[in-house]
């Protein structure tokens, strides 16, 4: 008698059914298309953006200005009105002479 030659991956089992090795199944899943973004739709985002953006400058230049003035308004109180300031008059409510 020959002797069996074996093959790898093959055993007893299979030569005497004839099962075939298993060949891996390659599945590629597919995600679902995106919605078309139109003209309209950018054009929306973009002045929502734009909105507030501007909102956003008006209270910080809001905030920026109390600041300063209430700055002012703290550097003369607390000059106590004193004679020394760093500011010429123009004399421009005084009527015509």
């Amino acid at each position: 008698m020959a002797a069996a030659i074996r093959r790898p991956g093959y055993n007893n089992a299979s030569r005497m059914f004839g099962i075939q090795p298993v060949t891996p199944v390659i599945v590629k899943v597919v995600s679902d298309p995106t919605p078309q973004v139109t003209v309209v739709d950018v054009l929306v985002d973009s002045l929502g953006l734009t909105g507030v953006i501007v909102a956003g400058s008006f209270i910080l230049g809001g905030i920026v200005g109390l600041l300063l003035i209430a700055f002012s308004r703290w550097k003369a109180a607390r000059s106590d009105g004193a004679a020394s300031t760093d500011h010429t008059s123009l004399d421009l409510s005084s009527p015509v002479k």
